[in-house]
C-alpha cells in the first residue's frame, strides 16, 4: 500500500527539516504518537534510532514502534523504516522551498502484517491519519 500527501508550511526548509528529523518531536505533531525516545545515535542524524509508543487505532490503545533513519539528506530528504506488530512502513519526507515557505511531502510504502480481513480498514484509516499529521505539523510550526 502507498500513501502520499503534501502540505505547504510557512517556514524555511531548514526549520521544517530540523523539526521533523528529530523523532522526539513526533508526539507534538503526530496525534497517534504518545511518546518517542532516542535509543541510538546522538540527536537527529543518519545513525539515529527511536522507540515510540503510539495508538494505531481505537482498538489498540498502545503499541511499540521502532524507527530507524535510513536516509538523512538535510534539508531535502529524510527516510525512515518504521516497524510495529501491524506492518513495516517505509516513510519518506521530501522538502522543497517555495515562495511561501516549504512544500513538505510524506510518502509511505506499507507492507502489512495484518490479516487480509483487516487490511481494507487500515487502507481507509492510514490516509486520514497522514492528513491529520500534516495539518498538525503545519499548525505547530506556523504557530512558533
Amino acid at each position: 500500500m502507498r500513501v502520499e500527501r503534501d502540505v505547504e508550511i510557512d517556514r524555511p526548509i531548514e526549520q521544517v527539516f530540523d523539526y521533523v528529523a528529530d523523532a522526539r518531536n513526533d508526539p507534538r505533531w503526530c496525534p497517534k504518537v504518545l511518546s518517542c525516545d532516542q535509543i541510538e545515535g546522538d540527536g537527529p542524524g543518519a545513525a539515529a534510532r527511536y522507540r515510540a509508543r503510539h495508538r494505531p487505532s481505537r482498538l489498540k490503545p498502545g503499541a511499540e514502534l521502532e524507527i530507524q533513519v535510513t536516509a538523512y539528506e538535510r534539508p531535502r530528504r529524510l527516510r525512515w523504516r518504521e516497524e510495529d506488530e501491524d506492518g513495516v512502513f517505509d516513510v519518506t519526507y521530501e522538502l522543497e522551498p517555495t515562495a511561501e515557505g516549504t512544500r513538505f511531502t510524506q510518502r509511505s510504502e506499507i507492507d502489512w502484517k495484518l490479516s487480509r480481513l483487516l487490511r481494507p480498514m487500515a487502507a481507509r484509516m492510514v490516509p486520514r491519519h497522514v492528513d491529520e499529521q500534516l495539518w498538525e505539523l503545519k499548525r505547530v510550526l506556523e504557530s512558533r
